[in-house]
């Protein structure tokens, strides 16, 4: 077969992507808090702190943790929540219960701790198989769902659960009540240490109020920090949407995805808890350019245009300027200032971080005109050539870098060290975001006439249908998900708050990808999702 294929790419093309479905709304959209809610809700703090400190019983204070996570206010109880799983896992836990164990499992593992998952031995019979008898618990089958979705490699007992578990609770879906027939419905789509962790408190808080017996303490403060929290949330987007407005890439490029607001919702799963704010409004504007400058690439510019930008790209300075086409110099010097504007917000011995998000743009940029030379050229590449490019091109790279700038003393040089020597982590991060966006965005990027996918490749070099080779992407993916859960425990100089930026990076793709059906690039599919982080606060 021939190494090159017939490209389209003499001038421009166009692509009608879904418009801004959001406009100017929130420009002017607050969600208004009363002093007194924080009051309460700081109160309240102090009554939860009061339970986490005074449960004996293990099971009740695992539960407590538990919920206290899953509700979305972890973050205001990371000292007592430490404590408790240090302690933890210094006993010897004895359990016949399937869920308990599971629980416990998933806790330790989830933090970083090491733990065994022989754990799970005492639930299987003589022939390795999980036991039958444990196929109508649909609570226990839940729980080591999600306790086996953070397997890592060799590890061939949570690979069995996870098919026993998920075949199990397909049967039982139908059967079971309310909230805990949603929770599995959810599951079954994605588990829960890989969704978005708003977004599944925002569900979960309902859901719980509708459990037996929930402690209303817990449940009241929930409600109230998820209100605080969405009060700032929507300042934040004031401001991106301001910024936004000043560029103004509809009117002004015409052409591209206007997606302001789906960025700022991506991040949000990377994080929200209110003091990573700064770091969300950088990475939120980082995200919405980048987004802009793959599309001026794939859809837009020609290939002399290409190869201008990515040329003052590398010289990085605005009078380089002065040689792009004018609305190749609007896409260039927003790039410039808004380097420039976070390293103003940046404290001085700070400042440096701009250097590594500069780099992380001129690599990227790099790979997007080595997939415009390519297409331009009509080059079929080889599989590793197009899968090498493509994992930068995803911008994962450069974008779990990015998210280490705005944030605390917690970034530390080394970290922004490791981050760059594109680490296992990072690489395992890319491959899964890459081979999920191949997989699901397939016909997407044909419509566009683009370069040959790495879908695409692998197809043509193994002579393989494309049925069979998502099977091997979607093996590939599991891999990657794994060697992401290895990382987390592995021991590093980098703190586990800024690893867990990146493992929450690749479970909000996965939440957008799968969960929403492509939503960065289908919005009208993550309309409902952002209306209820951003517009409709709870009834308190």
């Amino acid at each position: 077969m021939e190494d090159t294929f017939k490209s389209e790419k003499l001038g421009r093309k166009s692509y009608a992507y879904q418009p801004n479905l959001w406009g100017d709304f929130f420009i002017t959209h607050a969600v208004p808090i009363q002093m007194s809610n924080k009051t309460r809700a700081d109160y309240l703090k102090e009554e939860v702190r009061i339970l986490i400190k005074s449960s004996a019983d293990t099971v009740e204070k695992m539960t407590l943790i538990d919920t206290i996570q899953h509700l979305g206010i972890g973050y205001l109880f990371q000292k007592e929540i430490d404590a408790v799983l240090t302690n933890l896992r210094a006993l010897t836990f004895e359990s016949n219960e399937l869920h308990e164990v599971a629980l416990y499992f998933k806790l330790l593992r989830q933090h970083g701790f090491p733990i065994s998952a022989d754990i799970f031995l005492k639930f299987q019979n003589d022939d390795g198989n999980f036991k039958t008898t444990l196929s109508r618990d649909a609570r226990g089958l839940l729980s080591l769902y999600n306790a086996a979705s953070l397997q890592i490699c060799d590890e061939d007992i949570l690979e069995k659960a996870s098919f026993f578990t998920h075949d199990g609770l397909k049967h039982l879906v139908h059967d079971l009540k309310s909230p805990l027939r949603d929770q599995v419905s959810r599951a079954l789509n994605t588990p829960l240490p890989k969704m978005m962790k708003r977004l599944e408190a925002r569900w979960y808080i309902d859901e719980y109020e509708e459990e037996e017996t929930p402690n209303h303490v817990i449940l009241e403060l929930a409600k109230l920090d998820f209100n605080i929290v969405q009060a700032l949330h929507c300042e934040e987007l004031k401001a991106i949407s301001l910024w936004w407005k000043d560029f103004n890439p509809k009117e002004k490029l015409g052409y591209g995805r206007d997606r302001i607001i789906e960025s700022y919702f991506f991040i949000t799963g990377v994080y929200f808890e209110p003091q990573f704010s700064r770091a969300r409004i950088i990475l939120a504007k980082v995200i919405a350019l980048a987004t802009i400058l793959d599309d001026t690439y794939d859809i837009h510019a020609t290939l002399e245009e290409c190869r201008q930008l990515a040329h003052v790209v590398e010289r990085w300075d605005k009078k380089s300027a002065e040689i792009l086409d004018e609305y190749l110099k609007l896409v260039y010097l927003t790039l410039i200032n808004l380097c420039e504007d976070i390293e103003n917000e940046l404290e001085p011995s700070e400042k440096y971080r701009a250097s590594y998000l500069i780099e992380g743009f001129k690599t990227l940029i790099r790979s997007y005109f080595q997939e415009a030379e390519w297409l331009a050229q009509g080059y079929f590449p080889t599989f590793q050539e197009r899968l090498e490019v493509s994992l930068v091109s995803s911008a994962i790279p450069m974008l779990c870098c990015a998210s280490f700038v705005g944030m605390g003393d917690v970034a530390t040089k080394e970290a922004f060290l490791w981050v760059n020597q594109n680490p296992d982590m990072v690489r395992a991060a890319s491959e899964v975001a890459r081979f999920i966006d191949d997989v699901i965005g397939y016909e997407r990027e044909h419509s566009l006439e683009e370069l040959p996918s790495v879908l695409d490749c692998y197809m043509k070099e193994q002579n393989m249908t494309k049925d069979a080779a998502v099977i091997r992407f979607e093996e590939w993916t599991r891999d990657g998900w794994r060697r992401l859960n290895q990382a987390f425990l592995e021991p590093t100089a980098v703190s586990p708050v800024l690893i867990e930026r990146i493992f929450n990076f690749i479970a909000t793709t996965h939440v957008l990808y799968i969960h929403m059906r492509n939503g960065f690039n289908e919005p009208t599919n993550v309309k409902k999702y952002i209306s209820l982080l951003y517009v409709e606060p709870l009834c308190i």
